[in-house]
């Protein structure tokens, strides 16, 4: 395994010109930036945290509010038909972050788009708070899709840019800021299930609105601390194909449009549609990374050894998404949430996973920079990270093999810490590996190739949810905990002949 480099030094894969290894500076985005000011990493972590609670206060309820009776505020929806819904809405939600990244390289600079974004999520928090039935849900829905899109991958994009000189600091910083993800994480879905628990969905649905109002209203008056790189468009798009996008914009609306009215596009088959979506997408990304003629030859070693952590991410959205279609049920069915008089709403259940990854990350973020853990290498990470999070599906199996609520409530929070510990080391060291392996010229590219396999991954849950059903528990989360422990050891092999094979020394 490899040492860490000195934060002196520029990241692996990354090899900069002499001038600027002693300079404490880089050309990022074509701009020369100065070293990260704290400020930079407060304000990022900060709109993403609460953009993280307005989302997942939302995601931890969107599958009961799908398939509840209307005479319990939802809207009543088939059980398979509502968990393919929730997971292909979490799937173009990631999908949108290849449009946002695209206008961040070609159009808007990244922390403009960031404000736009922002603006749309809350607008469409207040359209499901306010309109009740389809309606509100489609069109809130689809502006939280557009917003985030445009909010998500560029603020991780910037992160990356505040730490020019990688290294251990860029691993914490993005510590860091996945912290302020799983902080957001936390608080969103604790009060918004209180609240739909005591006043019902809508209320619930406001105060997700409130939260992303905050966090757009931090960014305004932080967001002129960021690096002068942040706004700049790094590859504008010459007026000559302005009129060509403008077309193909069209096109692809009119086509969405077509199939809806057609019934190509259902939603009973939302989660097929999703998933060939992504792997067009994926395919298409690959291959612009692939071509481009501002890519190097070594960026390009490094985009091949990308492949296999692109699937090892795929298989870990996929465990975790889980945690919103079938384990919702799961724990809406068989988790006996009462303790004395007081019943826990099952959307806290997931809550507290999230409390348990910031705390972890916390932890980590320290051991990484402070011990010889530091020479860990970060595939090792992802692999350890997924292993655990299978070890947590595994884990449930005995227990919903009873009548009724047979799971107890310990047995639920420690299985949440399995999924913890398994996300703190995953998803950090994924964004920071996507960062290192990043070329120059196409940033945003590769982070929303990132994104990507969460937007396969929150499909892929919905898709296998709808195989879910009461009763067979236990052959469910058997499959999903085999076909996930399988899949990551042989990514975990495949890279190691993959890094081989590109002439690294690393193991995983």
């Amino acid at each position: 395994m490899t040492k860490p480099l000195p934060d002196d030094q520029p990241s692996q894969g990354l090899v900069k010109p002499a001038a600027e290894q002693s300079t404490g500076v880089t050309r990022a985005l074509g701009v020369v930036v100065e070293d990260a000011k704290p400020s930079g990493l407060i304000t990022l972590s900060g709109v993403e945290m609460w953009e993280r609670f307005s989302f997942y206060g939302l995601q931890v309820l969107l599958a009961y509010y799908l398939y509840y009776s209307m005479g319990e505020g939802g809207l009543g929806l088939p059980q398979p038909v509502a968990l393919g819904i929730a997971g292909s809405y979490g799937g173009l939600v990631y999908i949108a972050q290849i449009v946002g990244a695209w206008i961040a390289d070609r159009v808007l600079a990244p922390k403009y788009v960031v404000l736009i974004g922002g603006s749309s999520i809350l607008a469409g928090h207040i359209m499901l708070a306010i309109v009740p039935g389809l309606a509100g849900l489609v069109i809130g829905l689809a502006l939280i899709v557009i917003g985030t899109g445009g909010l998500k991958v560029n603020t991780t994009m910037m992160v990356g840019e505040l730490y020019p000189n990688g290294g251990a600091r860029r691993d914490a910083g993005y510590s860091i800021y996945y912290m302020g993800i799983t902080i957001g994480a936390f608080a969103g879905p604790l009060i918004t299930g209180w609240l739909h628990q005591s006043w019902g969905f809508h209320a619930a649905f406001f105060a997700a609105a409130i939260g992303m109002a905050a966090g757009l209203t931090q960014y305004v008056f932080g967001m002129g601390r960021l690096p002068a790189s942040t706004a700049t468009v790094p590859n504008p798009l010459p007026k000559a194909d302005r009129t060509k996008w403008i077309i193909i914009a069209v096109a692809i609306v009119a086509a969405i449009a077509l199939g809806v009215v057609f019934g190509v596009i259902r939603a009973e088959n939302i989660s097929n549609v999703v998933a060939l979506v992504v792997l067009v997408a994926a395919i298409g990304l690959f291959a612009m990374l692939f071509t481009n003629r501002k890519v190097t030859t070594a960026e390009r070693r490094g985009v091949v050894r990308y492949i296999p952590v692109f699937l090892m991410s795929l298989v870990f959205w996929t465990l975790l998404f889980q945690l919103f279609t079938a384990f919702a049920v799961f724990a809406d069915t068989k988790i006996n949430l009462t303790i004395g008089s007081f019943t826990m709403p099952p959307t806290l259940i997931v809550t507290l996973e999230s409390l348990a990854v910031a705390a972890i990350t916390a932890l980590l973020a320290v051991l990484w920079t402070k011990s010889r853990a530091a020479r860990m290498t970060p595939v090792t990470k992802l692999v350890i990270g997924v292993i655990a999070m299978s070890f947590g599906a595994a884990f449930i199996v005995p227990f919903s093999l009873g009548e009724g609520t047979s799971m107890p409530l310990v047995i639920a929070l420690l299985v949440m810490i399995f999924f913890a510990f398994g996300e703190s080391l995953f998803a950090p060291s994924a964004l920071s590996f996507t960062a290192e392996l990043a070329p120059k010229a196409v940033n945003s590219q590769m982070t929303a190739l990132y994104f990507l396999t969460m937007a396969g991954g929150s499909t892929f849950s919905g898709w296998i949810s709808q195989s879910y059903r009461e009763g067979a528990e236990a052959q469910y989360f058997t499959t999903v905990a085999i076909v996930s422990l399988a899949a990551i050891v042989v990514l975990g092999v495949v890279y190691r002949v993959v890094d081989r094979a590109m002439g690294r020394r690393e193991t995983v």
